[in-house]
């Protein structure tokens, strides 16, 4: 799939990713800026978008928060590399 280079590293960071309220917790923001600026509504049209690709999966955990998860249709080499070495 065709992905522009902002929605691969989107993409990237989404695996395994809980949001509450639409925003990434604090930590993980800290983290991912320092390799990554984007705003909450950037990251929801990602996610949004990557949904409907089929690219992401969701698990609504109930009052505020989701998680998102990798679907089969991503592999490792479409994520970008340097966000993909992030430990969170």
């Amino acid at each position: 799939m065709d992905l522009t280079a902002r929605e691969t590293k989107f993409l990237t960071i989404m695996n395994e990713t809980r949001l509450a309220d639409g925003k990434l917790f604090k930590r993980d923001s800290e983290e991912i800026s320092k390799l990554f600026l984007f705003t909450d509504r950037e990251l929801n049209a990602a996610i949004k978008k990557l949904t409907e690709k089929g690219m992401l999966s969701e698990i609504n955990l109930g009052g505020n928060e989701t998680i998102y998860f990798f679907t089969e249709k991503v592999s490792k080499d479409m994520l970008d590399k340097k966000l993909r070495e992030i430990k969170r």
